[in-house]
């Protein structure tokens, strides 16, 4: 039987709630460009070799590029972004670029995430990306598919807002 924690569901939500009030302020009415950088491995049943030594592949099965595609494909028509992906011969990066109200951000990213997910031959590594406004930096993730890191500056403009989201 599986609980939930509906107060930490709610307090989940009120977090990216508030991550998205604090992109609207450092947006103000200008919009963010949000660049988002997945990197996905092959999702195979690994089997431990002799003495507890693990394989590498050194390159992708089949099909995996071929389930990145679709996540590229589904996310240009879901959020209407640019993205690409390409391989690195052991796994494959998805790099989303789109531009949107400061607000809106935190669903894109989840939604995206939830995308990358769907992938049948592919598991999330890691994923990192920046928001912009302008030519300026104004935020900074880095994290996985459970938990986001944010870096952000605080209204003061002297301190950092940092905030840890689960996904």
């Amino acid at each position: 039987m599986v609980v939930f924690d509906f107060k930490q569901v709610k307090l989940g939500l009120e977090e990216w709630r508030r991550l998205g009030n604090e992109l609207k302020r450092i947006g103000a009415s200008d919009k963010l460009e949000l660049v988002l950088n997945i990197v996905v491995i092959p999702a195979t049943e690994d089997e431990e070799g002799e003495e507890g030594e693990e394989h590498h592949q050194h390159t992708a099965p089949p099909g995996f590029m071929e389930d990145l595609s679709k996540v590229v494909d589904a996310i240009k028509s879901e959020y209407h972004a640019s993205a690409d992906y390409h391989s690195h011969g052991d796994h494959g990066e998805l790099l989303v670029a789109l531009t949107t109200d400061g607000t809106n951000i935190p669903n894109v990213i989840r939604g995206i995430i939830e995308e990358a997910r769907g992938c049948e031959s592919c598991m999330i590594h890691s994923i990192d990306g920046e928001v912009h406004l302008g030519n300026d930096v104004s935020a900074i993730m880095f994290g996985d598919s459970y938990k986001l890191t944010f870096i952000l500056p605080g209204q003061d403009g002297r301190r950092l807002i940092i905030m840890e989201l689960n996904t």
